[in-house]
């Protein structure tokens, strides 16, 4: 089984390919070249609604999860589209948040590591640094709040209160 089979069947992104998998034995790394499906529009970062590609900016390099002790890193070329209402914007990607380096699985995975180790041991082990281990936390917990029924938690809260 080929390592774009895995990536296909555990994360998939919807207008994007898995292009090309090659391993890189200096760096002790797999790098998986992302690109977008032909004829599929970006996704403005601003209003989130899609637009014609303007044009491309040069590849970046994402950390994703790590696979038998080797880093992953996608590369893709950001696309700026051309949007309506925004002007011209990077497109915004479904595995990744801003200017983060990091895919959000990756911040995902870190962050539940980092519940069971130290942070500093948790970026000794997947070989990135404290800094990414703390914005993946501070990313999961950002979306933990944003995603609280906070009417919810205050109806719950009034009804314990008048029941003691």
């Amino acid at each position: 089984m080929q390592l774009i089979t895995l990536l296909n069947h555990c994360q998939r992104f919807p207008g994007f390919v898995y292009e090309k998998a090659r391993l890189c034995a200096q760096a002790n790394s797999i790098e998986v070249e992302v690109r977008s499906r032909r004829n599929s529009r970006g996704i403005c970062s601003g209003c989130q609604r899609p637009g014609p590609t303007y044009d491309h900016l040069p590849q970046r390099r994402f950390e994703f999860v790590p696979f038998w002790g080797f880093m992953v890193l996608l590369l893709y070329c950001m696309r700026r589209v051309s949007c309506q209402r925004c002007g011209v914007k990077v497109e915004e990607v479904p595995w990744g948040t801003g200017k983060h380096t990091l895919c959000k699985a990756c911040m995902l995975y870190l962050a539940h590591c980092a519940r069971k180790l130290f942070w500093k041991e948790t970026a000794q082990s997947f070989h990135t640094s404290w800094e990414k281990v703390v914005q993946s936390v501070e990313y999961v917990v950002q979306w933990g709040w944003s995603t609280v029924n906070w009417a919810r938690s205050a109806q719950l809260a009034s009804t314990k209160s008048s029941t003691c």
